[in-house]
């Protein structure tokens, strides 16, 4: 979704009467993941994301947790995973949402040709008021030639009223940020950003809330960037860094010999096993 949704409609009956067989562990994976589902979008089918999302141990989502609750999702032609209830939901807020939007410029429009009508019946009324006076004036004279003076002053006044109306002039456009702009409000990782995170042995959802938290609280120029994703890949190698992750410098994840192997280094260095 391409904003994230302040509330989230909980059918309370409905969801007691499909989910009654469920665990509380269950019910808690469950209820993160549609939270997740209602502010982003179809899942991805990604095991390893999804248990990070339901703050779940993999091994405990795999045996007790994910072969329940598949059952409450299908896997879509954009190969992500979709829930029927949420997906009807979504559309009909999104629905309403167009239509209060269409109605805020329909009604907007409206008052703007309101607004040039009035405008450009003021300006006929006075015109004409101008011009009679000044004939009127000159038939009671009996004089030709007053009314055709008249007739060119009025005009010429009208020309005076009209040059003293300052011209229209359109709003500037806004001008781009040239130094980037600051992370938005209601910003959260895309799913490349988590699968980055997680190829790094890193949790996104624990890192994201650190990672707002501190580019918020920049100030001025140092807390705007150009490029938010690249700011967010350098941050999550910086963390596996100093977490001391071996995916820190591959970027894959090592087998588990291969982990012991540099344990191994780590605690003897360089010594020879006899």
């Amino acid at each position: 979704m391409s904003k994230i949704k302040t509330w989230m409609p909980v059918y309370i009956g409905d969801y007691l009467a499909d989910t009654m067989r469920l665990s509380t562990l269950q019910h808690g994976a469950y209820f993160l993941l549609m939270m997740e589902y209602w502010r982003q979008g179809p899942l991805p089918d990604d095991m390893d994301e999804l248990s990070a999302i339901a703050r779940a141990d993999r091994k405990v989502w795999d045996k007790s947790i994910w072969p329940t609750l598949k059952r409450f999702f299908s896997k879509g032609e954009d190969g992500l995973l979709h829930q029927k209830r949420a997906d009807i939901e979504l559309e009909r807020v999104q629905s309403i949402s167009n239509k209060r939007r269409e109605a805020v410029g329909q009604r907007r429009d409206r008052t703007n040709e309101k607004d040039q009508q009035d405008g450009n019946k003021s300006s006929t009324n006075e015109d004409t008021n101008v011009s009679d006076l000044n004939v009127q004036t000159a038939n009671k004279e009996g004089d030709t030639r007053a009314v055709c003076a008249s007739a060119l002053q009025s005009q010429s006044h009208i020309s005076s009223l009209r040059s003293d109306i300052p011209p229209v002039t359109p709003p500037k456009a806004d001008k781009p940020e040239p130094r980037g702009r600051r992370l938005p409000e209601d910003w959260q990782p895309s799913h490349e950003d988590r699968s980055f995170a997680l190829g790094l042995g890193l949790n996104p959802t624990d890192i994201a809330a650190q990672f707002a938290d501190w580019w918020r609280a920049q100030p001025a120029a140092k807390g705007r960037k150009a490029d938010w994703s690249a700011t967010w890949r350098n941050w999550c190698r910086r963390d596996a860094e100093r977490r001391g992750s071996p995916k820190a410098t591959s970027g894959k994840p090592q087998s588990p010999l291969s982990q012991q192997f540099e344990r191994m280094q780590r605690q003897y260095g360089d010594r020879t096993v006899a």
